[in-house]
């Protein structure tokens, strides 16, 4: 598991915790962060991503906006275990479009049919404004090719007001899911579900909707 942490000054790192089960106990692994960019703002929204030839790769974000500065999306690999950088970073993605605001996180890395897709969210997150755009490469380490424009953005008809956080999982049938947290229209945040399909190298969500979903 990874997680962010604080360090002395609110400068947020990367740890690592093991544990014998997914139930836990977690235990931290080492005396130090895994990544803790102090210089650039600190280091948060760890995510893995495990490629077809089992190379395991940690993608992160530089917490810049947290003190005005740049922020960029990094992917680097790690050892099998997960424990240990190898490599050095590579810059993926920063913010430049103008729906983005000032900054780009939470990335979530999928592969589907020779190409890497990175989704991400950007703006501010407690606004309508923030939302999931996703990028394209031929290789994992990029470049990178963003898709014009949010690929999901507020709803307001629907109630899903600054999705972003994203997620993508697998269901039993093999079916892709999208999953990511949103606001309602009475301040109350949720978590969300929606079906992902592909259309011609295109990922593409379902109808979205504040009412229950088929359990995949």
């Amino acid at each position: 598991a990874r997680y962010a942490i604080n360090k002395a000054g609110g400068t947020q790192c990367i740890g690592a915790a093991t544990s014998e089960t997914p139930e836990g106990p977690f235990q931290p692994v080492g005396d130090k962060p895994l990544i803790c960019q102090v210089d650039a703002g600190g280091s948060i929204d760890p995510a893995t991503f495990v490629d077809d030839d089992g190379k395991t790769y940690l993608l992160w974000k530089n917490d810049g906006n947290s003190g005005g500065g740049q922020t960029f999306l990094y992917i680097q690999p790690v050892s099998a275990d997960g424990l240990t950088l190898e490599g050095e970073p590579t810059r993926l993605l920063t913010a430049d479009e103008a729906w983005e605001g000032v900054l780009v996180e939470a990335p979530t890395l999928w592969k589907r049919d020779g190409k890497y897709y990175l989704f991400y969210s950007a703006n501010a997150y407690n606004t309508p404004r923030y939302a999931v755009g996703y990028a394209v490469a031929e290789n994992v380490l990029g470049p990178y090719e963003k898709v014009e424009g949010p690929f999901l953005k507020s709803n307001i008809g629907a109630g899903i007001v600054g999705p972003g956080g994203q997620d993508i999982v697998v269901g039993p049938d093999g079916d892709t899911w999208f999953l990511f947290h949103s606001w309602s229209a009475t301040g109350y945040r949720f978590m969300d579900l929606v079906p992902l399909t592909w259309e011609d190298g295109r990922p593409a969500l379902g109808e979205l909707s504040r009412a229950p979903q088929p359990a995949p």
